[in-house]
């Protein structure tokens, strides 16, 4: 009995030792207050600078978390802490800081800190949660590259950019998600866009979503290569004119709509993305890149909207069968795109008003079509898109049945009319 009483003695003084609570720090005195360097959890307040950080990462790598949220960080120069860099702004996290910190799973970001240095979590595979600020405006480049366990981050709406492959090779990755207000709680800002660095999200094979709501100013090269996303709608961010390249490459997207403004869509943008059955180009898109559409095996009908045939760079739909996917094309646009290399290799209608289910007839079937619309049957096939038939109504009535009917009963007439011509 006194064995058992003595171990849990110890145990429990082991636990107690392996946390410690320093208050009142001063920046690079961290040092000063911690007596035991293989403490597991650690939580500090008041001011800490890139010196408390360097003496972090060399003498505390045992530790499990790390709470700053009482601290502040304050500016430091005149001395090489991390890779080369001599001075240090208030409210960053300095690079490369923490990285391999190989036993981290916790951390909790200083209130005042408004960026994540490069890479400075880089390699930490334990690390599964993180508390951020609604301060931060930046995520460096490779900030989490290879943390294997992170699964969820929330970002406030003040987060302005995501540094190139920022959250690239994090096999448990799900989501990236906007941060709830809290009641109360006034917002610190609101960033007014968003820029997506180049591979920032590249194999992270879990992600299924990434910051609902927020405009896009940038999406650079590769940013969600090889990523889970499986529905994406891009209508409504006007700033990309362009999908650079590789941005969506063996992707799992199965649902995917484009700016409505896009101009040009880049090399290799969707090379893979064989779960996609239906693709609209919008409009203005003027321009394909080189193996833009590869191997999108499991394409089945191309809406393509632009009048002028859009210029395409080398086999943009290598890997493709063409010759059984349907190419959709407005009435006065058929006979340019049945002229032009590529896009001749296509089964290909045209786009009529009215025409609904896109088989190149306005018939019953289409007016069915709008009715399930208007009483809120699922749509498939993306048939929502063009059954909305007038003009400044944005939703699917009444007014747009009849315009079916119409369109229909229009279209019969004009083939009797031609019936009976041909036979005088």
């Amino acid at each position: 009995m006194q064995k058992i009483v003595f171990a849990t003695l110890f145990t429990l003084m082991g636990f107690f030792a392996s946390a410690l609570n320093v208050t009142n720090c001063q920046p690079g005195e961290l040092q000063r207050h911690v007596r035991n360097c293989n403490i597991t959890q650690l939580q500090v307040s008041g001011s800490i600078d890139a010196r408390d950080f360097r003496f972090i990462a060399d003498s505390l790598r045992h530790l499990t978390a790390l709470d700053l949220g009482n601290a502040t960080i304050e500016a430091f120069s005149g001395k090489a802490l991390f890779a080369n860099v001599e001075e240090y702004a208030a409210g960053e996290v300095p690079c490369l800081s923490l990285a391999s910190m190989l036993e981290l799973t916790n951390f909790v970001l200083p209130y005042n800190a408004t960026r994540l240095g490069d890479g400075c979590f880089s390699g930490c595979k334990k690390l599964k949660y993180v508390q951020i600020v609604d301060c931060l405006t930046h995520i460096g480049d490779y900030a989490f590259s290879g943390c294997e366990q992170l699964e969820t981050l929330l970002v406030p709406e003040s987060l302005a950019s995501i540094g190139d492959g920022a959250f690239s090779n994090c096999p448990s990755l799900v989501s990236i998600e906007t941060m709830p207000e809290l009641p109360g709680h006034t917002s610190s800002g609101t960033a007014s866009a968003l820029h997506i660095g180049y591979r920032a999200f590249a194999n992270c094979p879990m992600l299924e979503m990434i910051v609902p709501g927020k405009e896009l100013s940038g999406l650079d090269a590769e940013a969600f290569a090889a990523t889970g996303l499986e529905e994406l709608n891009l209508q409504n961010q006007v700033s990309l004119a362009a999908l650079p390249d590789w941005v969506f490459s063996e992707s799992e997207l199965n649902e995917l709509t484009l700016p409505s403004n896009l101009q040009s869509i880049g090399d290799g943008a969707l090379m893979g993305d064989d779960g996609i059955n239906t693709l609209t180009l919008p409009a203005s898109v003027n321009y394909i890149g080189s193996y833009a559409m590869a191997y999108m095996t499991g394409l089945k009908q191309l809406n393509s909207k632009p009048t002028n045939v859009p210029e395409l760079g080398d086999s943009v739909w290598y890997g493709v069968e063409q010759s059984t996917v349907k190419l959709n094309v407005s009435p006065q646009s058929l006979a340019a795109y049945r002229a032009a290399a590529q896009w001749c290799n296509f089964l290909m209608t045209s786009l009529q008003r009215g025409d609904v289910n896109a088989d190149g007839l306005v018939d019953i079937a289409d007016v069915n079509i709008v009715i399930n619309i208007m009483l809120g049957k699922d749509s498939a096939d993306n048939y929502d898109g063009r059954a909305y038939l007038t003009e400044g109504d944005t939703d699917v009535d009444i007014a747009d049945v009849n315009a079916s009917i119409n369109l229909m009963l229009g279209r019969i007439r004009a083939m009797r009319l031609a019936a009976e011509q041909a036979n005088q």
